[in-house]
């Protein structure tokens, strides 16, 4: 038997690839993708689906779209997300969040066995609370039992700090258990990779600027600071725009001295992007993530990744993908339990 699968807000199909990890046996009937770049990644990644984007959801006849069991729907997060504006998600409001109700007509008319729904963690707060009950009743009246729990993909495998919320319904009476977090050694510097071009290394005048703004922070009491890291650690939570704020993924690197006082491993490199410690002649340099780090974050192979990085997306383009997207093991997990049998 073959699972019917359409994604919609698709990005680049982290669905699919916890699909294609779990070796079950599915085509994707369709996918609703606006975007041009996660249009040019999903199509790098599955080009026998690339005739198969239906667009715009809001425009979407779903009378011309072939039938679904699983009905995968990560909406726009851009209104709920604390870092944006928070316009919210009502029905007819026209926000991004909002296009969650378009959902309701693929829903109401295919009626697809199984729903995944997948957000930021802000959707349960008591702002937006209401809006999750709204979407749950409708989705009781439609015959669905739905079942709703966070999960973070540091419990995973994964080693970043990512909540997010996930509802999985199924048509009739229904049980579902969400996985079971386990216990990883998985550290943020296992992913990091050995030789990384001198680009990503913030420069003095980015270093002096994050110094004094983490001076500015602790003078007002503040945890919103400047720290960066060895790796040893489980990562923050990558963003679309993951080298913007002052407590983002950073990665000091200690570097062994000549007798000049200089590393051998940056001869080519200014001095004036060091930091230096006067004890035992240390320098260090700070490097941000690179996109291929973001990506391996988000739990996208290699093979992956080098197939989205070699369909031409700019650098700014991947961060932002890979900020908007699911951690594939959470998802794995999920679908692991979901169709076990």
């Amino acid at each position: 038997m073959t699972l019917k699968v359409f994604t919609a807000f698709s990005g680049y199909d982290s669905q699919c690839m916890a699909l294609d990890r779990m070796k079950i046996n599915y085509e994707l009937v369709g996918w609703s993708e606006i975007d041009k770049y996660a249009i040019m990644a999903h199509n790098a990644i599955y080009p026998q689906y690339k005739d198969r984007n239906f667009g715009d959801i809001s425009k979407i006849d779903w009378e011309n779209v072939p039938d679904f069991d699983l009905f995968t729907y990560s909406f726009p997060c851009t209104d709920i997300s604390s870092t944006g504006q928070q316009k919210g998600l009502e029905e007819g409001s026209g926000t991004r969040s909002g296009l969650l109700w378009e959902c309701k007509k693929a829903i109401e008319l295919k009626r697809p066995k199984y729903l995944l729904m997948e957000n930021v963690k802000a959707l349960t707060l008591k702002k937006f609370l209401p809006y999750l009950h709204k979407w749950h009743s409708f989705l009781t009246e439609m015959g669905y039992t739905n079942f709703t729990q966070i999960l973070n993909s540091k419990n995973f495998g994964v080693p970043q700090n990512r909540e997010r919320v996930f509802m999985v319904s199924i048509l009739g009476d229904a049980w579902f258990d969400f996985p079971k977090p386990f216990q990883s050694d998985k550290k943020l510097k296992d992913l990091l990779d050995e030789n990384v071009d001198d680009r990503y290394y913030l420069s003095q005048r980015c270093l002096s600027s994050s110094i004094r703004k983490n001076e500015i922070q602790r003078e007002k009491g503040n945890g919103f600071t400047f720290k960066p890291t060895n790796g040893d650690c489980i990562a923050k939570t990558i963003t679309t725009h993951p080298n913007d704020r002052l407590d983002d993924n950073y990665i000091i690197e200690p570097l062994e001295p000549r007798t000049d006082g200089i590393s051998n491993t940056i001869t080519t490199v200014q001095k004036d992007n060091l930091l230096y410690e006067p004890i035992n002649n240390k320098y260090f340099r700070i490097r941000k993530l690179t996109e291929k780090e973001c990506f391996r974050l988000m739990d996208v192979s290699d093979e992956n990744i080098n197939k989205i990085q070699n369909s031409g997306i700019s650098k700014t383009q991947q961060y932002k993908m890979a900020g908007n997207s699911i951690v594939v093991n959470v998802l794995y997990f999920i679908f692991k339990n979901l169709f076990k049998q």
